[in-house]
């Protein structure tokens, strides 16, 4: 009777220590596991980093070219002022020298040359505009400014 249960207890410390071996296999694939999953967070957090840093560089690149073109708008507006100013300074002069003997000359061409002349060049905002009121595509209206489709878009939708 003894010796059955020094056999039952010999079985039942058998049956523990592979019962801790096997509780011991799986707290090292528990620990394996979770330095996986540290390492995969770290590489995505890595990689977003990377990402937030690309998109701010392109923002900033977008706005420089944003402040340039604006910067060469207010030059070119300031450049048709002073051309604008050109044929008032012109009209003045015919009108000190105007000589009341004389007849007017008038004619088509002149007048349009005239009105052409005279007239201040439109933003691209009011002449995409007016292209749109003649009937024009978006598409069309892009070809001819030579600009993007979506930015005649976005001209148009915000008017």
């Amino acid at each position: 009777m003894t010796g059955t249960l020094i056999f039952i207890l010999f079985l039942m410390n058998i049956l523990l220590a592979l019962a801790l071996l096997l509780l011991y296999l799986r707290q090292n694939k528990l620990l394996e596991i979770e330095k996986r999953q540290k390492l995969v967070l770290d590489e995505s957090e890595q990689l977003m980093a990377t990402l937030l840093e690309e998109i701010k560089e392109e923002n900033e690149k977008l706005l420089s070219r944003m402040n340039d073109r604006r910067e060469k708008e207010k030059t070119e507006n300031a450049m048709v002022e002073e051309k604008s100013l050109l044929p008032m300074e012109d009209e003045l002069k015919d009108l000190q020298s105007f000589d009341p003997k004389k007849p007017p000359v008038t004619s088509q061409t002149n007048e349009s040359n005239e009105s052409d002349e005279g007239a201040v060049p439109l933003s691209l905002r009011e002449q995409a505009k007016v292209l749109a009121e003649q009937g024009m595509t978006v598409t069309e209206i892009a070809r001819k400014l030579n600009k993007g489709k979506t930015e005649i878009e976005l001209l148009l939708k915000f008017q």
